[in-house]
C-alpha cells in the first residue's frame, strides 16, 4: 500500500495548564506567578506535535471532548502541523486536563491531573487503510485498538515506536508488537530484579524490539540496537521546565529515524530537541524547527529568534 502518512499517533490529547512560580504557596496564602500559558499536552500527542514541526507528515488518533480544553488542542495540533481529520470528538464530555507547576526555587515540577470523561478509544475508531499507510505508528500504552493497529501496520511493513513511559506489567505480554521502544528513568527504575540498565536493555530486546533505549534525564540516554551499544551525555542547557522532555525526545527520534539515519544519530537528534524545549516553559513551546537544532548541534548555540515567537503565540492562547 501506498504510504501518504509519515507517522500516526495514537493517544489522547491533554490540555496542559503550564504554570512558573517561586515555590509552592502556604495554604490561605497568595503567591506571584511568573508565566502561565495552555500547551497541548500527552505523551503521545506532544510526540506527534515535535514530529509535525520538524516536517513530518503526521495524524493523531484518540477521543477528545467538545469542551474548551478540546477545541484549544485541535489549535495546538493545527499550529505544529499535526492532522486533526481521525480525531474523534465525544460531544458533550470533557477533555483531560492537567495543571503542570515549576518552581524556581529548586527547579521542582508537580503535575495535578484530571482525567476527562470521554469514552475509551475503541477499535471501531480505527480505519485499517488509514493505519496501513503510514510509515510508523506510535503509541504509549497497549489496549485492544493499540494492538489492532500494531498488527495493520506490520502487515503493511511499517514501524511501531512507543513511549514506555511508566512501567506497566502488561507491556511485557506485547513487546513482539514493538519495533522501537524508548523508556524513561521511571520505567527502568520500576522494573523488577533490579537490572543494570544494559542487563534491562538486551532483556526488552530479546523479546522483540529491535532497538531498545532508556532516557535518563541528566544522565543522558543508552542505547542498543542489533549487536550494538551505546551511551550519550545530555546536553547541557539552562533548564526551565522538563515538561515534555520524553515526549520531545519521541517525536524527534521518530522523526531522525524515518530519514534513514542511524540509530545513535537519530538519539543524538532526539536528545539535542529534549534540550533546547527544556529552556523554555511547558511541553510545546520550546519545540525548535531544523534549522535551530541543526545550529545546536554543529556549534551548540541555540538561536532563539523562532523559538521565542511560539513562546508568545502560547502565552497569547495561540491566536493569530
Amino acid at each position: 500500500m501506498k504510504k501518504t502518512v509519515d507517522l500516526i499517533g495514537i493517544g489522547d490529547p491533554i490540555l496542559d495548564l503550564a504554570v512558573e512560580m517561586e515555590k509552592l504557596p502556604e495554604t490561605n496564602t497568595n503567591a506571584k506567578l511568573y508565566g502561565c500559558c495552555f500547551q497541548g499536552g500527552g505523551n503521545v500527542p506532544t510526540a506527534l506535535a515535535t514530529a509535525g514541526r520538524l516536517g513530518l507528515k503526521c495524524a493523531i488518533l484518540g477521543i477528545m471532548g467538545d469542551d474548551m480544553a478540546g477545541h484549544a488542542n485541535i489549535a495546538d495540533f493545527k499550529f505544529n502541523h499535526v492532522d486533526t481529520s481521525h480525531l474523534t470528538v465525544d460531544p458533550g464530555k470533557r477533555t483531560n486536563f492537567n495543571v503542570c507547576i515549576t518552581e524556581r526555587y529548586n527547579k521542582g515540577k508537580e503535575l495535578l491531573s484530571h482525567a476527562g470523561s470521554c469514552r475509551p478509544f475503541d477499535v471501531s475508531d480505527l480505519e485499517e487503510n488509514f493505519i496501513k499507510s503510514a510509515r510508523m505508528l506510535h503509541i504509549g500504552f497497549f489496549t485492544p485498538p493499540v494492538v489492532q493497529a500494531c498488527e495493520w501496520i506490520h502487515e503493511a511493513g511499517g514501524t511501531v515506536s512507543i513511549d514506555a513511559a511508566y512501567y506497566k506489567p502488561c507491556i511485557y505480554e506485547y513487546y513482539r508488537h514493538i519495533d522501537i521502544f524508548i523508556g524513561s528513568e521511571i520505567y527502568f527504575k520500576a522494573m523488577p530484579g533490579n537490572p543494570s540498565v544494559e542487563e534491562a536493555m538486551r532483556s526488552i530486546q530479546k523479546q522483540g524490539p529491535e532497538i531498545v533505549i532508556f532516557t535518563l534525564g541528566e544522565n543522558g540516554c543508552r542505547g542498543v540496537y542489533g549487536e550494538h551499544s551505546f551511551e550519550l551525555p545530555a546536553f547541557k542547557v539552562e533548564v526551565v521546565d522538563t515538561t515534555g522532555a520524553g515526549d520531545v525526545f519521541h517525536g524527534a527520534f521518530d522523526y531522525a529515524y524515518l530519514q534513514g539515519w542511524d540509530v545513535e544519530q537519530c538519539a543524538r537528534f532526539a536528545s539535542g530537541v529534549s534540550a533546547i524545549k527544556c529552556t523554555r516553559p511547558g511541553g510545546r513551546a520550546g519545540i525548535p524547527d531544523l534549522p535551530t537544532l541543526t545550529r545546536f548541534l554543529e556549534c551548540g548555540v541555540i538561536d532563539y529568534s523562532e523559538i521565542d515567537k511560539r513562546v508568545l503565540r502560547y502565552k497569547n492562547g495561540l491566536t493569530e
